[in-house]
């Protein structure tokens, strides 16, 4: 004899219960496969093989910074698709005839680039771009002839004018 109240019975896998307590380890083995995988196949683009080196340059280089600091050196660059200008102020005896621009990207090394800027007939500089733009990038201007460098850190972008300040 069956008993009148008694629900009927269902298999394991029709319980909604079930499903749900077997769903979230599945689902948790799947996204850790996804991870591992994506792990695996990216480049650890955030880690500097050279750190100690690059820390040592930089307390090294900040002489130069404190050189443009005293001679109040500033610039305003303006970027195109394929030239850079700029124009640079700041109590210098003489005015450089070259200037190198770094544009040091935040993550990816590969994609830095190094621009010579040369001095124009009306005082102005003027170098080839090599970035694509728009492009949030670090700017490290210096004159290697007279030991001094000005940075910022701007999203550059065509026909913006960008400031750069000793600090």
């Amino acid at each position: 004899m069956k008993p009148e109240n008694q629900e009927p019975l269902t298999r394991w896998y029709q319980e909604p219960l079930m499903l749900i307590i077997a769903g979230i380890p599945l689902l948790a083995v799947i996204w850790g496969g996804v991870m591992l995988y994506t792990a695996l196949q990216t480049k650890d683009s955030l880690v500097s093989d050279s750190y100690y080196k690059d820390g040592v340059s930089f307390t090294e280089n900040k002489a130069h910074d404190e050189k443009a600091a005293r001679l109040q050196i500033n610039a305003s660059a303006i970027f195109t698709a394929d030239e850079v200008r700029l124009e640079l102020d700041g109590y210098l005896d003489e005015y450089p005839n070259t200037l190198t621009m770094q544009l040091i990207h935040p993550t990816l090394e590969d994609q830095d680039a190094t621009l010579l800027l040369q001095r124009m007939l009306d005082g102005s500089y003027a170098g080839v771009n090599d970035i694509e733009l728009p492009s949030r990038r670090r700017i490290w201007l210096d004159s290697p002839e007279q030991g001094w460098r000005i940075r910022a850190y701007p999203l550059i972008e065509a026909g913006r004018e960008i400031t750069l300040n000793a600090k």
